[in-house]
């Protein structure tokens, strides 16, 4: 497990989290109508059997409002059900200096560090994609992004919103004129970014009922 720190602006927060995270549902072989938005390129199908609650419908944008440095246990969830699969632990927590508004410095967004020139990395981001946005067994669309809570993903100048029903849309950070001459980071090539809803923040969406619990840091 690679657990790496671009140091700099961003602050890391290092959880140990020792407990294991219940296996997610099982990606089957099945077909299935998935409705609006993206699809799985892959043919994938998500399970709903370990699931008591509806499917969330799709989040809107909830910008960042207020600095929190303490993350709550969905986020970190969320980031050890990733590194688990691979990649590396980046940041959660990003100081509030500064005018500019990042769901990070309310400590509800992760950075799976990831590198898009690497095969190896562009499969796991691919396949985490695929999972996220494939039907469940019921035909839900993008079953398993709305069970986490899930606002938008960022990968490879690529942006995936709840609010466009996760529809892939080319990203430019705001902070850039043009591609070519932004870094890999702004360009999200050597990281995955997960932003979540403030209940997929607190693991009070229908997927973190399913996992195990995880020890929350005290403040400090």
């Amino acid at each position: 497990m690679r657990r790496l720190s671009w140091g700099g602006a961003r602050g890391l927060v290092r959880p140990v989290l020792t407990l294991a995270l219940l296996a997610t549902p099982l990606a089957a072989t099945a077909s299935a109508s998935a409705g609006e938005g993206t699809t799985s390129t892959r043919g994938i199908v998500t399970s709903s059997a370990p699931y008591l609650m509806p499917v969330e419908p799709y989040a809107g944008y909830q910008p960042q409002t207020t600095c929190r440095r303490n993350p709550k246990a969905g986020v970190l969830m969320l980031a050890d059900w990733l590194v688990a699969r691979g990649g590396g632990y980046g940041p959660i927590f990003r100081a509030c200096a500064g005018s500019s508004t990042s769901e990070h410095k309310e400590s509800r967004a992760f950075d799976w560090l990831l590198d898009a020139t690497s095969e190896t990395d562009q499969a796991l981001a691919h396949a985490l994609l695929d999972e996220l946005f494939a039907p469940d067994d019921t035909g839900e669309p993008a079953a398993l992004a709305r069970r986490m809570g899930i606002m938008y993903v960022i990968w490879d100048d690529t942006m995936y919103a709840s609010y466009d029903h996760f529809v892939p849309k080319r990203y430019l950070s705001s902070g850039c004129r043009n591609r070519r001459t932004r870094s890999p980071t702004l360009r999200h090539r050597d990281h995955v970014h997960i932003s979540l809803t403030r209940q997929g923040a607190k693991g009070l969406t229908s997927w973190y009922a399913v996992q195990a619990p995880v020890a929350v840091p005290p403040p400090t």
